[in-house]
């Protein structure tokens, strides 16, 4: 069977209709690329690339046990066929069981039940199958999706189709479900056509391949059948009950499921139909495009996935942009893969290139999994041709003690990067603009157990903790890297319990400390740092301290990397602006090719529910040359 995948001016379409799919097609060519497909053009079994088997009885007490031989493919198509057989069932307990599985001596029926699960994952979309379906009794052929977190129904369900009986009228129906308040109870949105509706307007419909379609937008989940829409559901109203944690389970990744179901809903299987075909004729994943960034919005990567690099940084290198942040799980803000790294040449749309930096499955490595890797910045040192990565580190299980410092290196932007070393900073070395009689202050520890005092605040302005950890090195939790003009690079970060920054002179080869650094802001409670350079001013956009929950932004300028700094005020304007927007900064980043464009990076947490933190990016704005920062729904590099 020859197929096409439809890529085509306007005109060309015009000229060749194709399929009963044109006008689906014509907005394929529109909108939307092709991100995925699988034609099924080899002969023999199904690409284990991008499919693997359910097996067994599985659900719903149908007929069939499942297994891969009864999936092969074979001219352009993927079979799946149901068989009669007789063979023993190997789960079977001859004594009284209540598990179904189980209490069935024999397997009468065999099928194939093929998913994408680990393989291919889609957040959005349009997905497109062109099958046949089997009509006779006891047949129950699906196409649907389950989402990639939790157990069914909170996962949610897409049944972009189901064929069944009804009261023993066959139906296709058309599905969405999601989770309640009871385990195992789902919530549906359900359309049952009856199939003497398609027959009446082709009476030779079953002989014939037919499109479904799948558009999974970030408001609405359309059906269609051969254009046809058959349910559209808005995702306003899609939320978990109380068992799913009230999460949203349409704004995840899900995956594909094909199988040929018999009994059951199918009804009585007709021991004359068999061996029962459902033939698949290809399988598509088109996604749009995007023009615009969009805060706060899902932002997803060229596989269809939400970008998963949280705290991050970019370099730009070479005509491209890469960007570098924490891998976030479902559950956990401990790191469970490391740090990742996507590229983009228009800072908009973004390529997963891997994991640069894994953790480490040896459990006495510093970064073994389950500690926790923060903010990760990459810089380019010209001198030595290495990509130099620095991160916030602390150790698996003991809580945010350790504050150290992680270095890894790479000869290639994307890595794989090498683990160096983790560390505290500039061990035996005071800030160089310290005068001398601070320096020589001593402290009773005991004397200031009791934080917030004005002695206490007195006590951490000339050095409380700094001294505290003199030899030992400083703690550095939140940070950022800046190159400037010359070359020199600086680490900047949160120290002396998150109470003041500094800014460290890194060495020539970027891989460790002069010594040479100053205090910001001493006790002014200050974290997530992010530093540009513009007209010959720093300027430095921070937050307060307040865990994951948001709070004003505060900013600061210099005449020179070592000072003096000077505060101003919150540089957010507009609504939840004293809580910046909702997020907290973790970059801002130049625009090459453009005078004085910038963009502040920002995540929006969800400590509940990490991987599905989104990201606040937003154009830095001037006025009378002081940087500001206003909310914007989208905007794209021409704002600039």
């Amino acid at each position: 069977m020859k197929k096409e995948i439809l890529k085509f001016p306007i005109s060309v379409l015009l000229r060749n209709f194709v399929f009963l799919s044109f006008s689906i097609s014509l907005l394929i060519a529109q909108e939307y690329t092709l991100v995925w497909s699988d034609e099924f053009d080899e002969d023999g079994k199904p690409n284990p690339a991008y499919w693997s088997f359910e097996n067994g009885f599985v659900r719903n007490h149908e007929l069939q046990w499942y297994q891969d031989d009864n999936a092969y493919c074979k001219d352009g198509v993927l079979i799946i066929e149901g068989r009669r057989e007789n063979k023993p069932n190997p789960l079977y307990v001859k004594v009284s069981n209540t598990d179904w599985r189980r209490s069935r001596s024999f397997i009468e029926y065999t099928s194939s039940s093929l998913k994408t699960a680990g393989k291919k994952e889609f957040l959005y979309g349009r997905f497109e199958i062109r099958a046949r379906i089997p009509l006779e009794s006891g047949s129950w052929p699906a196409i649907w999706t389950l989402g990639t977190t939790m157990e069914w129904p909170s996962c949610g369900e897409i049944d972009i189709m189901e064929y069944y009986r009804i009261s023993n009228e066959p139906h296709l129906l058309a599905n969405v479900a999601w989770g309640t308040d009871e385990r195992y109870k789902a919530e549906w949105r359900t359309r049952a056509v009856p199939f003497r509706h398609f027959l009446e307007k082709n009476s030779n419909w079953g002989k014939e391949f037919h499109v479904w379609r799948l558009d999974w937008e970030e408001n609405s989940i359309k059906l269609y059948l051969d254009d046809e829409l058959l349910n559209e559901v808005s995702l306003n109203e899609t939320v978990n009950g109380a068992w799913g944690n009230y999460t949203h389970p349409f704004k995840q990744p899900h995956y594909l499921l094909l199988n040929l179901a018999l009994g059951a809903n199918g009804g009585e299987p007709d021991v004359s139909a068999f061996p029962m075909k459902y033939e698949i004729d290809y399988v598509r994943v088109y996604q749009k495009k995007e023009q615009v960034v969009r805060p706060g919005r899902l932002w997803l990567d060229d596989r269809g996935e939400h970008i998963n690099a949280h705290g991050g940084g970019v370099l730009y290198h070479e005509g491209n942009y890469y960007w570098f942040g924490e891998h976030k799980s479902e559950n956990s803000n401990a790191a469970q893969v490391g740090i990742n790294c996507y590229s983009s040449n228009d800072l908009v749309n973004w390529k997963y290139e891997g994991v640069a930096l894994p953790v480490s499955d040896d459990p006495k490595s510093e970064i073994t999994k389950g500690c926790v890797m923060e903010r990760p910045k990459v810089i380019y040192n010209e001198k030595t041709g290495k990509f130099v990565m620095w991160f916030h580190l602390e150790l698996k299980e003991q809580g945010y003690k350790a504050a150290r410092s992680v270095l890894a290196v790479s000869d290639n932007v994307t890595g794989p990067y090498t683990f160096m070393r983790s560390e505290r900073i500039n061990k035996g070395f005071y800030p160089f603009d310290m005068p001398e009689d601070i320096r020589k202050l001593q402290f009773d520890p005991e004397k200031y157990s009791t934080w917030w005092t004005p002695s206490w605040y007195k006590a951490v302005e000339n050095g409380l903790f700094l001294k505290r950890d003199l030899e030992e090195g400083q703690m550095a939790r939140d940070m950022t890297l800046f190159v400037d003009d010359d070359g020199k690079s600086y680490h900047i970060y949160a120290s002396e319990e998150n109470l003041t920054l500094h800014i460290a002179e890194l060495t020539e080869d970027y891989t460790g400390h002069t010594g040479k650094y100053i205090r910001v802001a001493p006790g002014g409670h200050n974290e997530a740092p992010t530093i540009f350079k513009r007209k010959g001013i720093y300027w430095m956009i921070t937050s307060g301290c307040t865990g994951w929950e948001p709070n004003a932004a505060r900013m600061f300028s210099a005449p020179s990397i070592w000072g003096p700094w000077k505060q101003h005020s919150n540089p957010c304007r507009g609504e939840k602006s004293e809580i910046t927007f909702g997020g907290q900064g973790t970059f801002v980043q130049q625009v090459y090719g453009k005078k004085d464009a910038y963009v502040f990076m920002g995540d929006m947490w969800r400590p509940k529910f990490p991987i599905d933190g989104r990201y606040m990016w937003l154009p830095v704005k001037f006025e009378k040359d002081i940087p500001y920062l206003e909310w914007m729904d989208e905007w794209d590099l021409d704002f600039l």
